[in-house]
């Protein structure tokens, strides 16, 4: 715990907003009330020293960590936030009705239609019969409220010119039960465009690039891949080649995490080869790389997976232009201290929650990847760290496996590495030459992933565990990985002590 310290601290922090999120009769009055009992007992070792070399301080810290997830977690929280825009669609008890400001409520939500004004946080990608896009709501038939949701827009000129940052406001009704909006372009209007904001200008230029990729000479069914590992965006991907990774059990490597902004950051410093080693150059080797992971972040969209991943490799190249060193499980611990203090109901995002449990997998597993100095062996027990680690959200989520996972990650990934280059070659310079260096590590990945997804019983599914064979499942699987690379850690320090 000396060297991950931050480790426990997180750790309570995701326990405290998981609490609160579930324990309804928690109110934020009690958290801040634990939050102020955590500071007084902290306060009875009188002096700041003391705390920090009492054994208590680590008790005291997550503790205090944990109360401070449980009120950020009450006060964000949809169900309890007065000012959400699914609370004003919430019908007022009588004698609530006469007192407030609020206009009069039915409890038929659906027998009339709302003005909602919304803006846009992504940018709207095309489905089969719509685009979808994420919105903030900012007011529900003239009450100003906050919130966000997903909103499909039926395919027409109006919604092909959406962008990011557009204020619009739309006259549609809303389904209680199903909370993602529906509406077309003759019930939409565009009050206002943003143009001025770094991520308004950066999803310009992320847009001109994408029209210069579907311009280009690569056929679109590489071309789709292509642009979600360059971009992030799936609207051109498709169908059959999105099921392959799935059912292949390699899908993880269309959305830009911690594998592409790795690539990107030693592509930058292989680059910088002829900086020298030197304080001088480890800072403008460190500065130029990152500025490259964060324009890649910002055109990439901006995923919770990036921003990890980004926020991660930033504190390393830092660390490296400081001439120090910590411990990665820190920094990731730090990423997520950092990210649920922003947005605490990040923690029930599904990509955010994939993202860190395959990356915590495989920070704890680096005994067993260094067990023997072989590529195929690494990618392997990468692969398995990460699936294991995140077997049990798969389970609740999407209610199956898939048992070929290993041997998919292994083929694929030093592929895939591959991929993002000469994807990243062909998004900046979009021609017949690119296209056709593309072409065949494309059509060899799209190969050995219809060969994958084809295997017998390459997908089990209609699993549906209950939450507590899930949580048992998931404390089998950290309790064995645990054990395995402690007694692995044990091996090699013995292993390197004994005098040949």
């Amino acid at each position: 715990m000396r060297k991950i310290p931050l480790v426990p601290v997180a750790v309570a922090m995701i326990a405290g907003i998981a609490v609160g999120h579930h324990a309804a009769a928690l109110t934020p009055a009690l958290w801040l009330g634990l939050m102020v009992t955590t500071l007084v007992a902290a306060g009875l070792l009188r002096r700041w020293r003391r705390i920090m070399e009492s054994r208590l301080f680590l008790p005291l810290l997550a503790l205090l960590f944990f109360a401070l997830g449980g009120t950020m977690c009450r006060l964000s929280d949809p169900r309890y936030d007065s000012r959400h825009w699914t609370a004003l669609l919430r019908p007022a008890p009588p004698a609530e009705q006469k007192t407030s400001d609020l206009p009069p409520q039915t409890s038929d939500l659906t027998s009339r239609p709302h003005f909602l004004a919304l803006q846009l946080i992504s940018t709207p990608e095309p489905r089969q019969r719509s685009w979808r896009t994420r919105a903030e709501v900012q007011a529900l038939d003239g009450m100003p409220c906050h919130g966000e949701t997903d909103l499909f827009l039926r395919k027409d000129s109006l919604a092909a010119s959406l962008r990011y940052g557009d204020k619009i406001l739309i006259h549609t009704y809303i389904d209680p039960e199903n909370r993602p909006l529906y509406t077309t372009g003759d019930h939409c209007l565009v009050t206002a465009r943003d143009s001025t904001s770094l991520r308004a200008r950066s999803e310009s230029v992320r847009m001109r690039l994408l029209r210069r990729m579907q311009e280009g000479p690569l056929e679109q069914r590489h071309r789709g891949v292509a642009e979600a590992l360059t971009l992030g965006w799936r609207g051109d991907m498709d169908k059959s080649l999105h099921q392959q990774f799935r059912d292949a059990g390699i899908l993880h490597l269309l959305c830009v995490s911690g594998l592409h902004i790795g690539l990107l950051a030693l592509i930058v410093n292989a680059l910088l080869f002829w900086v020298g080693k030197d304080r001088r150059g480890r800072i403008v080797r460190g500065s130029l790389q990152l500025v490259a992971v964060w324009a890649f972040a910002l055109l990439s969209g901006l995923a919770p997976a990036t921003l990890r991943a980004s926020f991660m490799f930033s504190m390393l190249i830092l660390n490296r232009m400081a001439g120090r060193r910590t411990d990665s499980l820190n920094l990731l611990a730090l990423a997520a201290i950092v990210m649920l203090t922003a947005k605490p109901m990040l923690l029930f995002d599904l990509g955010w929650q994939l993202s860190f449990a395959s990356v915590a997998a495989i920070l704890v597993s680096r005994p067993a990847i260094g067990l023997f100095r072989n590529f195929a062996w690494s990618a392997a027990v990468v692969s398995t760290a990460a699936t294991l680690a995140t077997l049990p959200i798969a389970l609740g989520t999407f209610h199956q496996v898939q048992p070929y996972f290993l041997i998919a990650n292994v083929v694929i990934i030093p592929i895939s590495a591959l991929l993002l280059a000469l994807a990243l070659l062909y998004m900046a310079v979009p021609c017949t030459l690119t296209a056709a260096l593309a072409t065949p590590a494309f059509a060899a990945c799209d190969w050995l992933t219809s060969g994958i997804a084809g295997l017998p019983h390459a997908v089990v599914d209609g699993l549906d565990p209950n939450p507590l064979t899930l949580t048992l499942i998931a404390m089998a699987i950290i309790l064995i990985m645990i054990t395995i690379n402690m007694a692995l850690s044990r091996y090699q320090k013995t292993k390197t002590s004994t005098p040949c």
